[in-house]
């Protein structure tokens, strides 16, 4: 792991033996109502891929409820920073959705080269800092962990390698307990495009 107070952090996850990098930075000024009421609102599961332009517009298009400008500026500037470090060629796959059911609880690696991912509200993704990636993951009982599983802080930007930038490097991850209507999850995420078939 590496972590730091500036998003040029989130670029040492292509070095050697990183697995997840994480820039700890607070959660967003202004704009806690606005997430709020998103997530005590209607449903969403919002999905595009194309260019940096195409899927902010879009997903701000679908949101059930317009956002603060802050909100979105932050979209984009996520979106960017994913573009430069995956080196994506200015297309990125975006999925901005609210939980309130249980999602991945399984530990696991995912399957793309990279993947950011930022909790705006609710519990954060949990990780463990352990090598091995699919396979390791794969033999994890919750009940005999071999070390104590960490948490992406709310607000914070991370970016972890899957098993498509090399098998068994893969950061071992899962969703936190599942998500209520009372506590609901607001999670952004971005990948490289072309990995899943279009929404």
């Amino acid at each position: 792991m590496v972590i730091g107070d500036t998003p040029d952090a989130l670029e040492a996850v292509l070095g050697d033996g990183v697995a997840i990098a994480i820039w700890a930075r607070p959660p967003l000024p202004d704009v806690g109502r606005a997430l709020h009421r998103l997530a005590h609102g209607d449903a969403f599961d919002i999905v595009a891929e194309g260019t940096i332009e195409h899927v902010v517009a879009t997903t701000l298009a679908r949101l059930p409820q317009p956002v603060p400008t802050a909100l979105a500026d932050d979209i984009a500037a996520l979106a960017q920073r994913f573009d430069a470090i995956g080196a994506t060629g200015g297309a990125v796959r975006v999925r901005l959705r609210r939980i309130t059911g249980p999602a991945c609880r399984r530990w696991h690696t995912d399957v793309v080269r990279l993947r950011l991912l930022c909790t705006y509200m609710g519990a954060p993704t949990q990780w463990l800092p352990l090598p091995g990636g699919a396979l390791a993951a794969r033999r994890l009982e919750d009940g005999s962990l071999p070390c104590a599983p960490r948490a992406v802080p709310r607000g914070a930007v991370a970016v972890m390698k899957g098993e498509g930038f090399a098998p068994g490097r893969g950061c071992i991850h899962r969703s936190p307990p599942a998500a209520s209507a009372d506590d609901p999850r607001l999670l952004l995420s971005f990948d490289e495009p072309g990995r899943f078939p279009p929404p």
